[in-house]
């Protein structure tokens, strides 16, 4: 009865810790990633309220995912740290109780973000992208003259400048219209007219503006003008293949497991049969539905392994201070985020197989973690550690 004490005595001050952690950084990330969401949502016409939502379907799973682990690590080590500072370590080590004895709730604390990052990972985060890419086609459809803006060249679509004096807010009327199209070289049409207006595509796969009252010029390779064409409506269509709007092939962000796997099958017959250039796009891509897949599964698996790394850096008296396990927490991270971005570099280039660099993170970190916990079970602080304490004294106390 003891024990089942400890354990939730120990998991509530751990959770404390977590979730104060939790809560401060998910709002800074949140609100880092609401500036770039506002700007494009802005561009394609979605209104605030529609901008928000997109933050809490599509920003806030990946934030998380990326927050979790930080939070874990600190939260652990903050609450291991506040015990320690108070002796109550101590205390149970004199009443016969092993350090030990307190891994299982770092261990089920761990468990609980690996089980929310994974939630994330398979199923909210693609659920997000190709919910987002929906609302944004909606966006279009509805105001196909969002993104427009008044008095500026936009050469955002291919062969194509578009240049509008002024924009009626109401109607969407479009004043003083000039187009250039250079799709076909020997045909390069310069379209100017009084008054257009952008006509909805139901498909979404073509840009479409009802002008009037202009005029069309055109010229060849060489620049030879030939005769303009006047008009009094002219409808202007141009096709859009990629902005994103049809019935596009969707990305490896917004797959499933299931769909990453049919797609790295598809790559992979596809190499037997064809030769030359076509055959190395198809291997990049096999090997960008591998990584993607792995990483589904290795990104959680971060809250697992920092979790169970905080662990003896938390139970370690490094001093006087709890920042002192705190610093040799970030300075576990940052190794582990560092070896992440090294192994993924690595499974781009092709050089080695993703999975197994991939999951060499996290199994590095387990090994180290499993050692260390045999250190402070026998009681013993190993040289490595001893020397990133002093370090750690030493960036705090120093003055710069």
């Amino acid at each position: 009865m003891r024990l089942s004490i400890i354990d939730r005595y120990v998991f509530r001050e751990l959770a404390a810790s977590f979730f104060f952690c939790l809560a401060i950084f998910l709002i800074t990330g949140l609100i880092a990633g609401f500036l770039p969401l506002l700007q494009k949502g802005i561009e394609h016409g979605l209104t605030l309220t529609m901008i928000l939502f997109q933050v809490l379907i599509n920003a806030l799973p990946s934030t998380l995912v990326s927050v979790l682990p930080l939070s874990i690590t600190i939260g652990i080590l903050l609450g291991l740290g506040r015990m320690s500072a108070d002796n109550e370590i101590a205390a149970l080590k004199s009443a016969g109780i092993s350090v030990v004895r307190l891994l299982p709730p770092v261990m089920l604390l761990g468990f609980v973000g690996f089980a929310l990052s994974l939630a994330c990972t398979l199923v909210l985060i693609p659920a997000g992208i190709s919910r987002g890419h929906e609302l944004m086609r909606e966006a279009l459809t509805a105001r196909p003259h969002a993104g427009i803006e008044e008095r500026t060249f936009h050469d955002n679509f291919k062969d194509l400048i578009l240049y509008v004096e002024k924009i009626e807010p109401g109607t969407g009327i479009m004043k003083n219209v000039f187009i250039q199209e250079s799709s076909d070289p020997d045909d390069v049409k310069t379209i100017l007219a009084r008054q257009g207006k952008v006509a909805p595509d139901p498909q979404g796969k073509d840009l479409v503006l009802n002008l009037s009252d202009g005029a069309i010029l055109r010229e060849d390779r060489l620049g030879d003008s030939k005769p303009a064409i006047e008009f009094k409506n002219y409808v202007f269509r141009y096709p859009l293949p990629d902005t994103g709007l049809g019935a596009t092939r969707k990305s490896l962000e917004e797959n499933s497991v299931s769909e990453i796997v049919q797609r790295v099958r598809s790559a992979r017959l596809k190499q037997q049969t064809t030769t030359g250039q076509e055959r190395e796009l198809y291997q990049r891509e096999e090997r960008l539905g591998r990584i993607f897949l792995t990483q589904r599964f290795t990104h959680p698996l971060a809250c697992m392994a920092l979790a169970l790394m905080a662990f003896p850096l938390g139970t370690l008296g490094m001093g006087k201070s709890r920042l002192n396990n705190v610093a040799l927490g970030l300075v576990a991270i940052f190794v582990y985020y560092a070896l992440a971005l090294a192994t993924e570099r690595l499974a781009r280039s092709g050089l080695v197989q993703p999975e197994p660099i991939l999951m060499a993170p996290p199994a590095i970190f387990v090994a180290a973690a499993a050692y260390f916990i045999r250190c402070v079970r026998l009681e013993r602080v190993t040289t490595p550690l001893l020397f990133l304490g002093r370090g750690a004294r030493f960036l705090r106390g120093a003055k710069f």
